[in-house]
């Protein structure tokens, strides 16, 4: 079976809808101390000057090189049982032309790059899970036979684990050998010079925001500067990292005619390509024939190769929508049944197709798309969100990766960073000082730094002494894993987040509406549809979840034709008993700035919460 995260594989990309925002001017942003860690703020905004316009066009697929054969290894490696008389392995959805092979093998890695040089691809990024393991091996053979052949490989970093300073230590030992050892071959594929690292979802998940800081300015030390695309489409990732990428997008492929299929693709492509231009970084679409893990996984995915329309659409939308680099997921990830090399099944359609369009889209030597600003908030608008905060300062909590926290700097909010440590100081972390704080990270977050749940306690104290929390998360499930034990520990509804668990997909053939609270939201519609692709795991906040007396809010009800009720997609608690007894907090799902539009729901949450600051209702 294949060893990657069950939870990120499928669900990687995010629909854009809401706008795109350029990094203004930072209000009084103070600069935490963090164990070898610089401010993200700080880090941001010297990474602001890193701006990359004329990338070379570049066709890349996502390369496996975990694959094993019992002559050269012992045993079948990621094959699982191989019947090869009637060509079915048991982990893989269908069976390879070349057979079960071996990623060891130099006869198979020159097979393959010469199969994709024909069919217009210029390189593979290859599957790597830290130094000497298998794959790692494997890498040193792929790149010897990719120099020999003008062929360009590159790893895709693919775990992070530990946590704290041991993460950070080991990210950066891991990130300094790869560009140590590879960075100087001729075949590592490269920017300006810069070698590129591809980082996947998993390792987003697991490493906070704030210790990219450390990590990149760690391995630049050591290593030399390098090029590091995020997986993900999120305005943080496109802030702080080199470019942004995702490497499935079965999730909203699946189950979609072909003209469905085209119209949400030309929608996505073109948000995510502009996301990435606007803040001058390389743009990366991700193009797939189809994905099916059924046999891996219970109950799986399966989208549709629909005789391989489904690529051709893919294909087409992302020539127009004009990335730097289209990627393939992938050339041989069998496990999951989303591979183009040739197969007993379909032999090599999807690599003549691939023939016909790679070509195609490499015509033009660069990308011609621009960062377009069309959704910036205007300045009337800015002025307007300075005023409700005039003379108050929004502290950010940690690992502040979301739209929310950019949105606010933007619009000139005087904002503070804070680390976990910060709030344990009440001369600091108080609503005096911090009348509100944000909430725009994912689901990690520290309970614990010098006490056993001190942070819970320090929110949780914040609130009782007047304190209002905004929460509009980047991921489902807000205080859910403590990073600091090193597990799921989840914790909204203590600090005040009426926040409970819904689903990982919705109900099927059931038509999802937001009935939106527009007397507290004037300039909100009053309906709008849950969203029909993207990440659609929903967390809804729920009256059950507070106490009795709280007084409660639904902003945003979302119900079925039938009316029944599923949860808030938006809530608002003033905390009237117990030990956050004084507080306040808002509850904002993560993709309502998605379904709303980014300026539109964020300037209303936000005037709301400014109208609250000082009232008692």
């Amino acid at each position: 079976m294949s060893t990657r995260d069950l939870n990120l594989k499928g669900r990687r990309i995010v629909l854009l809808i809401g706008g795109l925002v350029l990094l203004a001017a930072v209000g009084s942003c103070f600069a935490a101390e963090r164990a070898g860690n610089s401010s993200v703020l700080e880090f941001i905004r010297a990474q602001s000057e890193r701006r990359l316009t004329q990338v070379p066009r570049e066709v890349l697929a996502f390369y496996y090189t975990w694959y094993g054969r019992p002559e050269r290894h012992g045993r079948w490696v990621h094959w699982g049982n191989v019947d090869a008389d009637r060509h079915d392995i048991s982990e893989s959805t269908h069976y390879p032309a070349l057979g079960a092979y071996d990623s060891h093998d130099p006869a198979v890695i020159d097979r393959h790059i010469d199969q994709a040089k024909a069919h217009g691809l210029t390189g593979f990024i290859a599957t790597w899970w830290g130094q000497n393991t298998y794959d790692d091996r494997a890498f040193v053979t792929l790149l010897e036979r990719a120099e020999k052949k003008n062929f360009k490989v590159t790893v895709y970093w693919e775990t992070a684990p530990a946590t704290g300073q041991r993460q950070v230590d080991q990210a950066i030992n891991d990130l300094a050998y790869v560009l140590q050892r590879y960075g100087s071959s001729p075949a590592l594929l490269k920017v300006e010079g810069k070698p590129v690292v591809f980082v996947y979802g998993r390792v987003m998940g697991q490493v906070p925001p704030k210790s990219w800081p450390a990590i990149v300015q760690g391995a630049r030390e050591k290593a030399g500067d390098a090029l590091l695309i995020a997986d993900g489409y999120q305005a943080g990732y496109a802030r702080m990292f080199d470019g942004v990428h995702t490497y499935n997008i079965c999730d909203w492929v699946q189950g979609k005619r072909p003209d469905e299929l085209r119209a949400l693709s030309a929608q996505a492509f073109a948000h995510a390509v502009q996301l990435a231009r606007t803040h001058g970084r390389i743009s990366c679409l991700t193009v797939i024939p189809g994905y099916n893990d059924t046999k891996i996984r219970t109950p799986g995915i399966n989208a549709e190769r629909q005789g391989g329309l489904t690529y051709r659409v893919l294909w087409e939308e992302a020539i127009k929508a004009d990335p730097d680099w289209v990627l393939i997921t992938s050339w041989n990830e069998w496990h999951e049944g989303s591979e183009i090399e040739p197969s007993w099944e379909d032999g090599d359609a999807y690599l003549k197709l691939t023939g016909e369009y790679a070509p195609r889209f490499r015509t033009n030597p660069v990308s011609k798309a621009r960062g377009l600003s069309l959704a910036a908030l205007a300045p009337e608008k800015a002025r307007q969100v300075q005023a409700w905060f005039a003379g108050k300062t929004v502290g950010l909590l940690p690992d502040f990766s979301g739209d929310a926290a950019f949105w606010l700097l933007d619009a000139g909010v005087d904002v503070r960073e804070l680390t976990w440590a910060d709030l344990l100081d009440s001369q600091r972390f108080n609503p005096q000082k911090l009348p509100l704080i944000l909430h725009a990270g994912g689901e990690h977050y520290v309970r614990s730094v010098e006490a056993e749940g001190d942070v819970e306690q320090a929110l949780q104290r914040y609130l009782a002494a007047g304190g209002f929390l905004v929460a509009i998360p980047s991921l489902p499930f807000p205080f859910f894993y403590d990073d600091a034990a090193g597990r799921p520990a989840p914790i909204a509804s203590k600090v005040g987040l009426p926040v409970t668990g819904g689903w990982e997909t919705p109900p099927s053939n059931v038509a999802l509406t937001f009935h939106l609270n527009t007397e507290l939201l004037p300039e909100l519609s009053r309906t709008v549809a849950f969203p029909a692709a993207g990440d659609r795991r929903w967390r809804p906040a729920m009256r059950e979840q507070t106490h009795p007396e709280d007084f409660y809010v639904s902003l945003a009800r979302l119900k079925d034709a039938d009316e029944k009720n599923y949860g808030d997609g938006m809530a608002y608690v003033e905390h009237r008993a117990g030990a956050r007894r004084g507080g306040k907090s808002l509850y904002v799902w993560m993709r309502m700035p998605d379904v709303l539009g980014l300026n539109e729901c964020l300037y209303a949450v936000f005037q709301f919460a400014a109208q609250t600051l000082g009232s008692t209702e």
